[in-house]
């Protein structure tokens, strides 16, 4: 089963329109692990393509490995051997002139271009001829260095400008991730699995249909667990992280609860600049994003906190990083069991965050919305967990309880102050209370009266519930 594609049907079908009507040029980003690599492979199939996986190596190695893919477009004929990458596009181009189109997609291009300087120039020289001459050519530029490939967009190099394609590929949502759960996994179980896995493609596949205790156990909490060292080898691998120690410390402060760069930089007890260079290369890195409140008009940048983007970096910098002694003497069980009863509290952030991807893309609650988000004041203790910003205010007010208990009339008396302290621009909100437990009889009645609206787990996985369904 191809679940490592799924909620990429779009992407596949441009991918391969463009390879049916050469030129194309198709700039891809994502982060590691994200399935670029698989994307690429299901969209573009045939003889007439080349996947060239990109390593760390010298320009010369680069090379060969480069020549000996493009051999096998010329069966019987000689081994190819390229002195510069000029010759290999040369080569390119030729072939597709005389044979008919040609796909060429370049992974992890960013390994290509730091052995080369002058690579990008030359991929820029000859797809100006490609594009003028109607050469068909698909060339496909994918990479995980987020800034740098970003940088082919944009400032001097207008031709990647011009590129016909540049998808970004993002995580799953956690509907798409019940994919990959056992089958007939409770609406808690999908839940507490997105909390730990997120949605990386390759972190889903390699859980597989494992229960959560077997997850801890089997995929992340041993140190030969293929999960174990994840975020630690992504960041070690990403350029301009000489020494990951200090970024290590910054992640490990925002999973222990420090979301300001003052209290972050007091938990790590460095200067507030320093701690404020390193949020801001995790951020262009795509691992870490500055959440502000939502409000009509501005934003509240004072009051704005910092969150890791990966709940798979969240849990693993709170959970495994600090346990790693332990694990490393075989004490997986009794971390693990440390782990579950601690659960609940750590899933309830990732489930505000489920019900903000609810209400944003598959409830007609989010209908006319301009943001989703959440809303909180350092002046007083009201928070709203999500808020929906339409033109003339707010259009939702939600709060969401992730207990095993029913909510009662008593949550929704804090919303009704919620609402209060957040003036007229939310008077005409819609309250909307997300709960895993249930509600009691006397919430639903008032609900039913005031025109409040109850979402249960259930709802949150039922394609019966997305709007247009």
């Amino acid at each position: 089963m191809l679940t490592e594609v799924i909620d990429r049907e779009r992407e596949i079908g441009q991918l391969r329109e463009l390879a049916a009507d050469p030129p194309a040029l198709v700039i891809l980003r994502g982060r590691r692990r994200i399935g670029k690599t698989y994307l690429l492979r299901v969209a573009l199939t045939g003889d007439r393509v080349i996947h060239f996986q990109a390593e760390e190596q010298p320009r010369t190695l680069q090379l060969e490995a480069f020549a000996k893919e493009c051999s096998r477009l010329i069966p019987g004929a000689p081994p190819l051997s390229f002195a510069a990458w000029a010759d290999a596009f040369r080569f390119i181009g030729d072939q597709a002139a005389q044979a008919g189109p040609l796909s060429i997609a370049l992974d992890e291009f960013q390994y290509l271009a730091s052995s080369d300087p002058a690579l990008v120039s030359t991929i820029q020289r000859f797809w100006d001829q490609w594009d003028s001459d109607r050469t068909p050519v698909m060339l496909v530029l994918s990479g995980s260095a987020l800034s740098f490939m970003q940088g082919l967009l944009t400032g001097s190099r207008p031709t990647f400008g011009r590129s016909v394609y540049r998808p970004v590929l993002l995580p799953l949502t956690y509907r798409d991730c019940a994919a990959f759960a056992p089958h007939g996994a409770s609406s808690d179980t999908l839940v507490e699995r997105f909390a730990v896995l997120g949605g990386t493609p390759q972190y889903q596949r390699w859980a597989g249909s494992r229960s959560l205790a077997r997850i801890l156990s089997e995929t992340v909490l041993p140190p030969d667990a293929p999960l174990h060292s994840e975020p630690e080898n992504l960041i070690r691998l990403e350029e301009g992280i000489r020494g990951p120690g200090p970024y290590f410390g910054v992640l490990q402060a925002i999973a222990e609860g420090y979301t300001s760069t003052s209290t972050i930089a007091g938990r790590l007890e460095v200067k507030q600049q320093l701690a404020t260079q390193h949020l801001s290369r995790l951020q262009q890195l795509g691992y870490v994003a500055r959440v502000e409140p939502l409000e009509p008009g501005h934003k509240g940048a004072v009051r704005g906190h910092w969150k890791t983007i990966d709940p798979y970096f969240r849990f693993w910098f709170r959970y495994v990083l600090v346990n790693r002694s332990r694990l490393a003497r075989g004490r997986i069980d009794e971390v693990a069991a440390e782990i579950r009863e601690d659960l609940p509290s750590f899933t309830g952030p990732v489930f505000e965050d489920i019900c903000r991807d609810w209400v944003g893309r598959y409830s007609a609650l989010g209908d006319g919305a301009l943001e989703v988000g959440s809303w909180w004041s350092r002046r007083s203790d009201v928070e709203v967990d999500v808020v929906t910003l339409q033109k003339k205010g707010y259009g939702l007010l939600g709060s969401c309880k992730w207990w095993r208990r029913r909510v009662g009339v008593a949550e929704l008396d804090d919303l009704y102050r919620a609402r209060a302290a957040l003036g007229p621009n939310a008077a005409q909100a819609r309250l909307v209370l997300f709960a895993r437990g249930g509600f009691t009889r006397e919430l639903a009645e008032r609900a039913a009266l005031e025109n409040v609206t109850l979402v249960g787990l259930t709802e949150l996985f039922d394609p019966s519930s997305t709007k247009g369904a």
